[in-house]
């Protein structure tokens, strides 16, 4: 009797063991119940734990990053510029959230790239006194690759609604561009790169795919962000073990943050600000350099 994948079979949709590669939709018993199981347990333990661990290390108080915020004072005013992206970012979420529904498939709007976007709409709407936008903005700025891995190799299989595929790219563009436009814009801190932050930023990413994504995946029987049946290409070639190789990659790709974006975020100039927020310090870029190096 295998009683953790018999347990599983219980609660789940009923999927078919066989998997159907036309679709990237629907999910099925590619890795077994038991497997799925000691997958669940052993990968949410671990990215728990060095979540915390590394969220602790990167934010504690004192830290070089805390002192960041001390300095910081954030200008007052929204920008038009500002407001027309935010606006823009929630006309594309509100038209993908009409094609899911009309596929009936609004759990698919807890995909990455459409929490991403709720995500920076958040931002740009939060209060900027507080530190917790900084804090999305920075975890963002780590998991970007996504939607550069989208653009580069789409997927759109099941994409065939009116301005569907268009809003598509509309939407990944918005994602890839938007937090450039915060740097710019001098309204946010921006840290120097850390490993810390970096392996903060992937255990919270992975978190989400391991606890929400594949709890929903498994009891809707949908294959959310691959969770269920790898997409066709490289990850194929690993079979059963496609989903440690996948979040072994993610970490690699976390450190982008060290290379494309960051050699962005350098060159990238800043808005000049009114008179009365000269005082405000916007990106770390403009940190004094014994804070850059504790935290490198």
């Amino acid at each position: 009797m295998d009683f953790p994948g018999d347990w599983l079979l219980a609660i789940a949709a009923e999927m078919p063991f066989e998997t159907d590669w036309r679709s990237s939709l629907k999910g099925s018993w590619y890795l077994s119940p038991r497997r799925h199981v000691l997958e669940f347990l052993s990968f949410n333990a671990l990215f728990f734990l060095s979540a915390a661990y590394f969220y602790k290390r990167a934010l504690f108080p004192g830290s070089p990053i805390a002192q960041l915020f001390d300095k910081y004072r954030p200008p007052k005013k929204k920008s038009k510029i500002e407001i027309a992206v935010m606006v823009t970012l929630i006309g594309s979420l509100l038209l993908t959230v009409w094609h899911k529904w009309t596929r009936g498939g609004l759990i698919y709007l807890l995909q990455p790239c459409h929490v991403s976007a709720l995500l920076l709409i958040t931002i740009l709407a939060g209060p900027k006194e507080k530190r917790w936008p900084h804090v999305l903005l920075n975890v963002y700025f780590h998991i970007m690759w996504g939607t550069m891995l989208a653009i580069l190799a789409p997927d759109l299989r099941d994409y065939n609604l009116f301005l569907e595929i268009e809003n598509f790219y509309i939407e990944h563009y918005l994602l890839l561009l938007a937090p450039f436009y915060m740097v710019w814009s001098n309204r946010y801190v921006v840290w120097p790169v850390s490993m810390s932050v970096a392996l903060m930023s992937f255990s919270f990413f992975a978190l989400y795919h391991s606890l929400i994504l594949s709890s929903f995946a498994l009891l809707k029987g949908e294959n959310l962000n691959y969770l269920l049946v790898p997409p066709p290409g490289i990850l194929q070639q690993f079979g059963r073990w496609y989903r440690p190789v996948m979040y072994a990659f993610c970490v690699f790709l976390t450190m982008s943050r060290y290379f494309f974006i960051e050699v962005v975020i350098m060159i990238l100039p800043r808005r000049k600000l009114p008179e009365n927020d000269k005082n405000t310090l916007g990106n770390a870029v403009l940190a004094d350099k014994q804070i850059k190096a504790k935290i490198l």
